[in-house]
């Protein structure tokens, strides 16, 4: 059975195109288009990953993380940060924020499946 991730980025575009790259790897993906929609998806049934942009509208990357990582069924799942801020203590705050891998883009999709496939 695939592993399936939910890919959350306010982008449409980087969505489809991290959700298609990820599909031809073999993996089951949906995507989000804000922290509110992925909660939603979330409790509709739990992926086995999460790859996560921090500048989003509603909430950012870092409350999304901090209120996956405070809720028992999603405390364990692997946070997969990929952004593209200019920040540059965004690794060091997503890794102490809940993130297990921080990737700044672009990224390379067999790179961002290779990472997912360690940590599920």
């Amino acid at each position: 059975m695939p592993k399936k991730v939910l890919v959350i980025d306010d982008e449409v575009d980087t969505c489809k195109m991290l959700a298609t790259g990820l599909k031809l790897l073999g993996f089951e993906t949906d995507f989000a288009l804000s922290a509110s929609e992925a909660f939603k998806k979330m409790q509709a049934g739990a992926p086995n990953a999460v790859v996560l942009d921090l500048m989003m509208p509603d909430a950012d990357g870092y409350e999304v993380m901090r209120r996956m990582r405070a809720n028992p069924a999603t405390a364990s799942l692997p946070i997969v940060v990929v952004s593209a801020t200019a920040d540059p203590h965004a690794e060091e705050k997503s890794k102490k924020t809940g993130a297990n891998v921080f990737l700044r883009k672009p990224v390379s999709i067999q790179g961002l499946g290779d990472i997912i496939k360690k940590l599920t």
